[in-house]
C-alpha cells in the first residue's frame, strides 16, 4: 500500500500563545514544511486577541493550503481558569477552521506523546527533542510551536493507521 502524502496544519491552542506547524508528506517521511508562533501581550484585551487569533489561523490556512487540521483535545488540568482560556482560544481556532472548510482532528496529549517519542507520559523536554530529531532542527525556541509540529505529525501518523484499519476491515 503507497501512503498518500498530506499537508497538515498543527495548531497547539493559547490565548498568549498559539504554536502552529505545516506538516507535510508521509507518516513514513514527514518534513515540516513551515512552523512558527503566534504571540499576544497580556495586555491585549481577551476579545481582541481571539479576533486576531482566529484572522491569523484563516491567514495560515490560506497560505499552506492544508488538507486537514490537527488540534489538541481539550483537558481540565489543576486550574480551571487556564481550561476556560484554552477552551476560548479552542473555539476561535474552530471557527476560522469552519469559516475556511477544513477538517478537524482532535488528539489526546497522550496519543501525540506517543506518536513523536514512544511514550504517552512523555515530558515535555523528550517531546521538544524528539520533535528537533524527527525534522532536523537544531533550533527550536518554542514548546508551542513543537507541540503544533507534533500534532501535525500525529496527524500523519493516525491517517496510516486509518488506511491500514480500513484496508484490514475489506479483507
Amino acid at each position: 500500500m503507497v501512503a498518500e502524502a498530506q499537508r497538515v496544519l498543527g495548531i497547539d491552542p493559547g490565548t498568549s500563545v498559539t504554536g502552529w506547524g505545516i506538516v507535510e508528506g508521509t507518516s513514513s517521511t514527514p518534513r515540516r514544511a513551515a512552523s512558527g508562533v503566534i504571540a499576544f501581550s497580556s495586555r491585549t484585551v481577551l476579545a481582541t486577541r481571539l479576533q486576531r487569533l482566529r484572522e491569523e489561523i484563516e491567514r495560515l490556512i490560506r497560505l499552506h493550503r492544508p488538507v486537514a487540521m490537527s488540534l489538541e483535545k481539550a483537558f481540565v488540568g489543576r486550574n480551571i481558569q487556564s481550561a476556560f482560556r484554552l477552551g476560548e482560544a479552542r473555539g476561535a481556532i474552530l471557527i476560522a477552521a469552519a469559516e475556511c472548510g477544513l477538517p478537524v482532528f482532535e488528539y489526546s496529549p497522550a496519543e501525540v506523546k506517543l506518536a513523536v517519542v514512544g511514550y504517552g507520559r512523555a515530558e515535555k523536554s523528550q517531546m521538544i527533542r524528539g520533535i528537533a530529531l524527527r525534522f532536523s532542527l537544531s533550533n527550536l525556541d518554542h514548546a508551542d510551536e513543537a507541540d503544533a509540529l507534533a500534532l501535525g505529525l500525529c496527524h500523519l501518523q493516525g491517517a496510516l493507521f486509518q488506511r491500514l484499519r480500513r484496508v484490514g476491515q475489506t479483507r
